[in-house]
């Protein structure tokens, strides 16, 4: 469609030989160029034609008609295409209008020519042209015939003659020509729209099978899994469903390591794998990310599907090949039931996935049934998430030191700077339980921060008052992995004005072990400051003489897991001692947590341990009750 931009009153100017004012013309084709050519070169045949049988006057309207057809060809070898369409309408019309004026009028075979000029403006013009041209030949027409009815012309009644037989013959020829061309071209249009219908057709089907299936494995997605839901409820009201939310175990490790093309083709086999034990009645859909929703309707009693269920985790568990590499998977399962969980089809997902979590929580690669106390634990958690997030907000924590003793002299040399919290609603939360929400929640870089400002400072004002000591504070694994940690701590330290060898850093095994190259780096950063570096809880990890041989360590940790069996367990005071032996044979020091006891204290020291901190001389206390303590150490 080729659509005027010009303003309305430079329509208004346009002429009757400019058909592309109209707003509705069609843009014309290389194909449809070809074809006004070939009219015109048989328009120019019939004319010449014509120039035989005809008199004198007939035949200088057809040389002229000629003439105008040689110079309409010319303009549409130069692409002038909307002038020379026009040209060519308004030429035949004014021809045949002459011709039919200087012979027979209303009589002359020469009328039969306008439906051809009608039928080529309406193949070949835009709408306001052919009204203007329509109009103009029914004008004429109109006005010969009155002329004619009241006597104003006269006109012979024509008799048969070779000129009559001729001008039939022409007309007949090119009309029938000029048909078959616009016959083959309408044919050709149909065609090609009926292509497009089918192409349109498809295209909705495709649509629509994306807007009902996961693109990727091609299983029903979440509304049509929905659907599935609610169908098989109204087709058996009574029946028990069973929903699975299907969770696999440390995907993203796969998408990290092999490429997200990798972790996409391990979604597809798994789909395909768990797709197989399932009845044509069952529904197998994907909700996203690696995550799958199953619908069993075809059991009977709880046993038949519990084995089904062992057989989908088995099937998760089942070894995938991917780009030349072997993929051991896991899932965790939750299955709920409709109706005695609910019939709502979202609450069964929110009851499934709940228990799917509590199957993760319980160690994962497995399956667990939603109970309905697990509902309040995630209400609970949730609420728990909300006030921990006001509380970092707010700072409402305090941070309480545990004293660290010279066992040799009984002394404190140091202090473990320990988190607390005490919500005014749900009153004091455990540190391995909040600890381990604020790394889920992505809050412990700033818990970590406000121990470590908190702790060094408080440091600075001990050794102000004379106590020379070493403050210790735990880091999370969460900290580590930002990479950011001597940065941090460099800042701490410039702020307020604590030496670096008076701060200690406290590591779990763990931390050391999940990415030893980037805490290795971090740590030469920091020992490069003179920061210390103590290993926390050792012996309940990863214990070994290979890692400990790679980084900048102080000392050794004893969990109190192992010292407070000491002084009756003779295994565990036997690990303890080859941990002191270990130890010196490293050049580190030790230092046993969870000293309750005088016994245990003698054991220890017959061990070689160094430093030593438990109920035995203080649980952690405030900074002001510390400070007493500092006072009563030095009074000896």
């Amino acid at each position: 469609m080729v659509v005027y931009s010009g303003t309305r009153q430079d329509m208004k100017q346009r002429t009757f030989f400019d058909f592309s004012a109209s707003t509705d013309e069609i843009a014309l084709t290389a194909h449809q160029l070809k074809r006004l050519k070939q009219i015109v070169w048989i328009c120019l045949a019939a004319v010449i034609c014509g120039l035989f049988p005809s008199g004198p006057k007939s035949s200088a309207i057809l040389c002229a008609t000629g003439l105008g057809l040689v110079c309409i060809l010319i303009l549409l070898y130069r692409a002038k295409v909307r002038f020379a369409t026009g040209a060519l309408l308004w030429l035949l019309t004014l021809m045949i209008c002459s011709l039919i004026s200087i012979n027979l009028g209303i009589f002359d075979l020469m009328l039969l020519g306008y439906p051809l000029v009608l039928a080529y403006a309406a193949m070949y013009s835009g709408t306001r042209f052919y009204w203007v041209l329509f109009s103009f030949i029914l004008l004429f027409c109109s006005t010969l015939a009155l002329a004619t009815l009241y006597g104003w012309v006269e006109f012979r009644q024509p008799l048969p003659t070779v000129n009559s037989f001729v001008t039939l013959n022409i007309l007949l020829i090119v009309s029938g020509l000029s048909m078959r061309l616009i016959a083959r071209d309408t044919k050709d249009a149909l065609r090609q729209l009926k292509q497009e219908n089918a192409r349109v057709v498809s295209s909705q089907l495709e649509i629509q099978r994306l807007a009902q299936h996961d693109p990727l494995t091609g299983l029903v997605n979440r509304t049509q899994c929905e659907l599935a839901y609610q169908r098989a409820v109204a087709a058996k009201p009574n029946a028990e469903i069973a929903l699975l939310f299907i969770d696999l175990d440390n995907f993203k490790p796969i998408n990290d390591a092999l490429g997200h093309q990798a972790g996409d083709e391990v979604l597809k086999q798994l789909a395909v794998n768990l797709q197989q034990p399932l009845s044509g009645l069952d529904v197998l859909s994907r909700f996203g990310g690696d995550e799958f929703v199953v619908l069993l309707t075809q059991w009977q009693q709880r046993q038949e599907l519990e084995l089904l269920v062992q057989n989908l985790l088995q099937r998760c568990q089942q070894e995938v090949l991917v780009q030349q590499h072997k993929v051991q998977l896991s899932a965790s399962i939750g299955v709920a039931l409709s109706p005695q969980d609910g019939t709502d089809f979202h609450l069964l997902c929110k009851k499934a996935d709940t228990a799917m979590y509590q199957a993760k929580k319980m160690g994962r690669n497995r399956f667990c049934w939603y109970q309905s106390e697990m509902e309040q634990q995630q209400l609970d958690k949730f609420n728990l998430m909300m006030r921990l997030r006001l509380a970092v907000k707010q700072q409402l924590f305090a941070v309480l030191y545990q004293p660290v003793y010279d066992i040799k002299t009984n002394t404190i040399c140091g202090a473990e700077a320990l988190l607390r919290w005490t919500d005014t609603e749900l009153g004091v939360i455990a540190p391995d339980v909040f600890i381990p929400l604020a790394e889920e929640m992505g809050l412990i870089q700033e818990l970590g921060l406000f121990v470590l400002q908190q702790a060094c400072a408080q440091a600075v004002v001990w050794q102000g008052s004379g106590h020379a000591l070493r403050i210790a504070v735990n880091i999370s694994a969460m900290q580590c992995k930002q990479g950011d940690l001597p940065a941090l701590v460099r800042q701490v330290l410039q702020e307020t004005g604590l030496a670096a060898q008076s701060l200690e850093l406290e590591l779990t095994e763990s931390v050391l072990i999940d990415d030893t190259a980037l805490v290795k780096q971090q740590m030469q950063q920091l020992a490069a400051l003179g920061v210390h570096f103590a290993i926390d809880d050792f012996g309940t990890g990863y214990s070994n003489l290979g890692y400990l041989s790679q980084f900048q360590l102080s000392s050794l940790k004893i969990d109190r897991s192992f010292v407070g069996r000491i002084s009756h367990d003779g295994k565990d005071l036997a690990l303890v001692k080859g941990i002191i032996q270990l130890a010196s044979s490293l050049g580190l020091q030790t230092v046993a947590e969870g000293v309750e006891d005088q016994q245990s204290l003698a054991l220890l020291q017959q061990a070689g341990c160094h430093y030593a901190q438990g109920y035995l001389w203080s649980r952690a206390v405030s900074a002001e009750d510390f400070t007493m303590l500092l006072v009563e150490s030095k009074k000896g």
